[in-house]
């Protein structure tokens, strides 16, 4: 290995080490670890798609909508919660 290799090698471990000294759990947060949220993914086999419902704190967010697929379905629950949390923070939406 050339030298400039080794510095770069030598610093993404660090950074690595140093990443991982920071918590106990370095596995990613995903959205689905938020208490407050539900989602419900329901398989409709008739018409061979998904419907989409997203829950705050038992509340329904929105409308429930249909996809195609679950992980456009997933995908979207993903938006929806994400959006929901921006809005609460900035006080635009009222907490249930």
């Amino acid at each position: 290995m050339k030298s400039r290799e080794i510095i770069l090698l030598r610093q993404f471990i660090r950074e690595q080490l140093a990443r991982n000294m920071h918590t106990l759990d370095s596995s990613p947060n995903t959205f689905e670890d938020f208490q407050d949220y539900e989602t419900n993914i329901i398989h409709d086999i008739v018409n061979d798609a998904y419907s989409l419902t997203v829950l705050y704190k038992g509340e329904k967010i929105g409308n429930t909508i249909t996809y195609p697929t679950h992980d456009e379905a997933h995908h979207q629950s993903r938006m929806i919660v994400d959006k929901h949390r921006v809005q609460i923070m900035h006080g635009s939406s009222k907490e249930i």
